[in-house]
């Protein structure tokens, strides 16, 4: 009798150990929580780093086209250098002084618009990069409501 009573208590505790393995495991409608929250993260995480690639390109973009401004005013201003000394083989000091200060005033006026466009391009990537924040954050808020009432209902 001892040894059936035994042999009883041994197969509900090995029965007990074999099933709190499977009971550990989450519920389906947990385990599609978890995923969902996973799959947001990744599809965030992508989102961000197609925005800094975006971002990185733009800048590449823009140094680029600045550089070819300057390459062009420059040789432009080395034209008209040329030109004017093909004109006035022996200028004056009067003319050279107006050539002079004329180069002057447009490499001044080339300055202030590259100036003028970088700021304008750093303002803009600020912008994007302040909205794109603001998008993420109203997603994240969004998909927090989405898994909190998903949860409600998991567990009523």
């Amino acid at each position: 009798m001892v040894q059936k009573i035994a042999l009883v208590m041994a197969a509900v505790g090995f029965s007990f150990v074999l099933s709190a393995p499977a009971s550990s495991a989450p519920p389906p409608c947990q385990q599609t929580l978890k995923q969902a929250k996973e799959a947001f993260h990744a599809q965030q995480k992508a989102a961000a780093a197609a925005f800094r690639d975006q971002q990185a390109a733009a800048r590449t973009a823009f140094h680029d086209q600045q550089k070819a401004a300057a390459q062009a005013f420059h040789a432009q201003q080395k034209a008209a250098r040329d030109a004017f000394l093909h004109q006035q083989p022996k200028p004056t000091q009067a003319q050279r002084r107006a050539f002079h200060e004329q180069q002057k005033a447009e490499a001044q006026a080339f300055r202030s618009q590259r100036k003028a466009a970088r700021a304008a391009f750093r303002q803009q990537q600020r912008d994007a990069l302040v909205a794109f924040r603001q998008q993420q954050r109203a997603a994240k808020e969004a998909f927090k409501q989405q898994q909190k009432a998903a949860r409600a209902a998991c567990h009523p």
